[in-house]
């Protein structure tokens, strides 16, 4: 009877267990106190009932109870990941993410839009990106194999080489060089090189010719012995006249007959194309661009500076965009690529320039939001074709200011105050969602100020910033140097904080431009930039090209004090909206600066936002160009303020299987499969989105202006768990 009671107990103790909460924070706290309610008692009266007979009968009877426990019940061991499983999502239903609002994203174009629910990115196979490039056409991947390689044309050099006509026979190349010779040197010189040459004695190996040769004439003697004659014989020039040397009988590679003509060729008449660079087309799979280009430089034995690339696309995505590779072959690239995780390789042509930042005119998309609840076909037809019709506030989205509690601009904003100490508190702050090895290496740093012992737990992929302070900070004699510390940060990602940094005030003033003056049109004090097509070739004389030249500043927000500087004597200066000319503007020609030391700023409130916004964080938009450091003096850049999508498409689904893709890849054209179709019954119901972007504007920004939804990751995520998916 016992060891049944005692069955009952364990199996009770195990169900309590279950539903108690965050055990694993109270070990942590009170790791000796956590036995079990009870559990010493018992553990006496067990001594004390081995002692008699009837106790051992007793004894047997609750192992074998015991026993017939653990087979049934769970092990510890699935009991323990169980409970850490429930802990995390305790956790994460417990973040704090960002909001829109904490990054001054606000306002919408059209008001009376109640919006609907669905979920974006469920899958990354949900949102593809095709880069367009500066003609305006979509680059597609077509083809893994397939080579644009012209013959390239020859240097003066090449030609040259070509017209000697030099026999593939070594025998036949030997005898025809003395021809040669002969007709520059006469038939007496060449007679006696050639005898030099056919001459086994090692102590006479050198012959001096008795007369000068002009320059030409010498050029065209080394023309004919390099192809001729490389292995056999060396020239040189000894006051104007020429030296023949043969090489020593152990040194020669060929005999008297000659050998093959054996060309020296320079490095770079070993490149074999028309151009120095590689283009090749990248798809890629849910992994950041810099991920992949790591694996193409292991696998061929370079370096990613080889590499060079027009833009960066978001990792969580199939993306596909073009590359440029220095001096690299196609048929490495082609090679290497099938070694490739999450990415496949194509397209391949040559060209004379390295693809650069910026080398493009915008983003084709293809969104699918998945679980779609609040809306139909039939309600949501007018606020897509509004959409269409008149576009979207061009705010800089969510992945400018990261995911986490700690916003990318709250470190801007130390670094640009040049508090490095402040800077590097922020990144490596313990915050919650963070990975399991990430978070103990904050904790380490956080409590210890160990950073040898933190930069041991901290994975590099998954925060580089973080490990390279920590790993600056292990150097000995620099453990409180913050900010040799932060400098050890790669720079791109230091720029990052202070663009930030600028895309946070950009953003708030947008929202207080609109909140104050609307969106009817432009308003006196206005800047202006005539808007033009992306991707379309500028005409119309001057206003176009200011347009096209305000869009690449747009585009690359990034144009600093530092090494860009240049960039700012080209910038386009805005045009003021007066009376006298606020009819020839829409309200799709109003920019807004990023703050720096070379933008102009409205002539109205708005200009106060900038300066009391930036005030409150010990800044001002006027003193962008005093930072100590160089490459942190902001120049700034204009972006308009709100834009429309071009190509503008749409398609309801019907699905079952949340499993299964409902858009289909280049990748998978190339390999036939077939383009998901809607299930006429289907379970679950999808909006299919295409539409291009200018290459500065973020595609979740329209899907907020769509379904009036937070786009913050911790949002998604929610969805996601609460939909079951």
């Amino acid at each position: 009877m016992l060891g049944i009671r005692r069955l009952f107990d364990l199996l009770c103790q195990r169900t309590l267990r279950k539903i108690t909460p965050a055990p694993r924070l109270v070990q942590r706290i009170f790791p000796a106190t956590m036995s079990s309610p009870g559990s010493q008692d018992q553990a006496s009266a067990k001594r004390s009932r081995a002692q008699s007979p009837e106790a051992e009968a007793e004894a047997r009877a609750e192992a074998e109870a015991e026993a017939e426990a653990q087979q049934t019940a769970p092990s510890a061991d699935g009991v323990a990941a169980k409970r850490a499983k429930n802990e995390d999502e305790e956790e994460r239903e417990q973040l704090v993410f960002m909001r829109e609002s904490d990054v001054g994203i606000t306002q919408f174009v059209t008001a009376g839009w109640g919006g609907f629910d669905a979920i974006i990115k469920h899958r990354f196979s949900d949102f593809f990106v095709n880069e367009i490039d500066p003609s305006g056409s979509v680059v597609r991947l077509t083809s893994y194999y397939d080579a644009v390689d012209p013959t390239p044309p020859m240097s003066e050099e090449q030609k040259e080489v070509a017209s000697l006509n030099v026999p593939e026979d070594k025998a036949l190349a030997f005898d025809a060089a003395f021809v040669k010779l002969a007709g520059i040197l006469g038939e007496e010189d060449s007679a006696r090189i050639r005898q030099l040459l056919e001459s086994g004695d090692d102590e006479q190996r050198s012959l001096l010719l008795d007369r000068e040769l002009d320059k030409g004439q010498r050029k065209s003697v080394y023309s004919i012995t390099n192809n001729f004659l490389p292995t056999q014989v060396k020239c040189e020039t000894v006051d104007g006249r020429l030296e023949f040397v043969r090489p020593s009988a152990s040194s020669r590679s060929g005999g008297a007959q000659g050998g093959a003509p054996q060309r020296r060729v320079g490095r770079g008449q070993q490149w074999a194309h028309d151009g120095d660079y590689c283009y090749f087309v990248m798809q890629k799979e849910n992994h950041d661009t810099m991920d992949v280009l790591f694996q193409l430089a292991r696998c061929l034995r370079s370096t990613t500076r080889s590499f060079g690339m027009a833009g960066t696309k978001d990792k969580r995505g199939i993306t596909v965009q073009r590359c440029s590779a220095y001096r690299i072959d196609h048929k490495r690239l082609i090679g290497a690529s099938r070694n490739l995780k999450g990415a496949r390789l194509g397209n391949f042509s040559y060209g004379p320039q390295e693809l650069k930042l910026g080398d493009l005119s915008g983003n084709r998309f293809e969104i699918i939001l998945r679980h779609v609840k609040g809306a139909d076909e039939q309600s949501l037809a007018p606020v897509l074709e509004g959409i269409r019709r008149t576009g979207f506030i061009n705010y800089y989205g969510m992945q400018r200011f990261g995911t986490q509690s700690i916003s990318s601009h709250s470190v801007g904003i130390a670094v640009l105050k040049a508090d490095w100490q402040a800077a590097t508190e922020l990144i490596l702050k313990p915050r919650p969602g963070d990975r399991k090895e990430v978070r103990k290496a904050r904790k380490v740093w956080s409590e210890q100020r160990d950073a040898r012992a933190a930069l041991a737990l901290m994975p590099q992929k998954a925060a580089l910033a973080e490990y390279s302070l920590l790993q600056a900070f292990s150097r000995k004699g620099n453990e409180n140097n913050a900010a040799s510390a932060f400098a050890a940060v790669p720079r791109n990602l230091r720029l990052m904080y202070v663009h930030a940094y600028q895309s946070f005030v950009w953003n708030a003033a947008t929202s207080q431009r609109l909140a104050r003056f609307g969106m009817d049109g432009p308003v006196i004090g206005d800047l202006v930039v005539k808007a033009c097509d992306f991707g379309a070739k500028p005409s119309g004389g001057p206003a176009a090209a200011a347009a096209a030249a305000a869009a690449a500043a747009a585009a690359a927000p990034s144009t600093n004090g530092g090494e860009e500087s240049a960039d700012v004597s080209s910038r386009i200066e805005p045009t003021l909206v007066t009376a006298q000319n606020i009819k020839q503007f829409t309200i799709y020609d109003v920019v807004l600066p990023l703050p720096g030391w070379a933008v102009t700023y409205p002539e109205h409130d708005i200009k106060n936002v900038y300066i009391d916004l930036m005030r409150q964080d010990g800044l001002s938009p006027f003193g962008l160009g005093k930072h100590p450091l160089k490459e942190y003096k902001l120049a700034g850049a204009y972006r308009h303020m709100v834009v429309k999508p071009r190509d503008f498409e749409y398609e309801w689904m019907r699905y079952n299987d949340d499993a299964l893709p409902l858009a289909r890849s280049d990748s998978d054209a190339i390999e036939g499969k077939h383009v998901p179709e809607s299930i006429e019954f289907g379970q679950h119901v999808a909006l299919k989105l295409k539409f291009d972007l200018p290459s500065s504007a973020y595609a979740t920004m329209l899907l907020r202006e769509l379904m009036r939804q937070e786009t913050a990751a911790g949002h998604q995520t929610k969805l996601s768990g609460n939909a079951g998916i």
